[in-house]
């Protein structure tokens, strides 16, 4: 025969649920005084529980924590506990505490927006043309004979340059209207890097049809001061680039953006008319 063991088992979570930190350190049950370890917490989303207690769903509780730490208002965690005291709400005790993946999500994004924003608006402040058109035709670039030559000796001296290539062409862009800058013609050529290699992969590639907004810098500028994923790589091929004056480059996806996406170019021309 056995000897029965003394020791108590392990309390288990029976209302498993999504909450929001409203309150740290309060309690809106009157059994339950508040304390250090004592927050009122919204009832996100239940998880798991029983029927009494999942029609808590969308209310305010007390929940005892069991890691109190620095809880903040607005703060989102997934709780494991146990009932504990039944009044005009609940007090339950939580066994356990964890950080709602989605909260971490949620921060993720709004960052990568923000900084994707500011990216763009740093784009558009930069810009010598901002336009909204319609590409027309796609053609090979014309080179001057200096340029052919410059660019066979690179070619002959250094494999570098065929392998980040960036493969230039040229859209002939039917202008619809110039949101910032001067055009006195009706047309634009704006160059691109047709290339799908590392260092031009994400840089705006166009097709006959393709219509949205366009934010252009000068060529002569453009090399320098906007290198993609390397200084090196930019460097090996942005040389064999000749231009006239009138033409335009695009490098960086925030460079371009189609009519049917929302924010981005979009929000900040609405945003200069809206000034105006």
């Amino acid at each position: 025969m056995h000897a029965k063991s003394g020791k108590k088992a392990a309390p288990v979570a029976v209302f498993v649920f999504k909450g929001t930190i409203k309150q740290p350190k309060a309690s809106n049950v009157k059994q339950a005084p508040a304390s250090d370890r004592t927050a009122i917490v919204t009832v996100n989303q239940v998880i798991d529980a029983p029927a009494n207690l999942a029609a808590y769903e969308g209310q305010d509780i007390t929940v005892e924590l069991r890691n109190p730490g620095k809880v903040r208002v607005g703060q989102k965690k997934i709780f494991y506990a146990t009932s504990w005291l039944y009044a005009e709400t609940i007090a339950v005790r939580s066994l356990r505490e964890e950080e709602d993946a989605s909260e971490r999500m949620t921060h993720h994004l709004d960052a990568t927006v923000q900084r994707d924003q500011r990216e763009t608006r740093a784009h558009f402040d930069d810009a010598d043309l901002v336009i909204s058109g319609r590409v027309e035709a796609i053609r090979l670039p014309s080179v001057g004979a200096t340029g052919k030559k410059k660019a066979t000796a690179r070619d002959e001296s250094s494999t570098r340059v065929s392998e980040h290539d960036p493969k230039w062409r040229e859209a002939i862009i039917d202008v619809e209207q110039v949101h910032k800058g001067s055009l006195s013609k009706g047309r634009v050529i704006v160059r691109f890097p047709s290339s799908t290699d590392v260092a031009w992969r994400q840089a705006p590639k166009f097709e006959a049809g393709q219509q949205g907004y366009f934010v252009l810098h000068k060529e002569n500028r453009s090399a320098a001061r906007r290198p993609l994923a390397s200084k090196k790589s930019a460097q090996d091929s942005s040389g064999s680039v000749t231009a006239s004056a009138d033409t335009y480059i695009v490098r960086d996806p925030h460079d371009f953006q189609r009519y049917n996406e929302i924010g981005g170019i979009k929000s900040l021309i609405e945003s200069v008319s809206d000034k105006q």
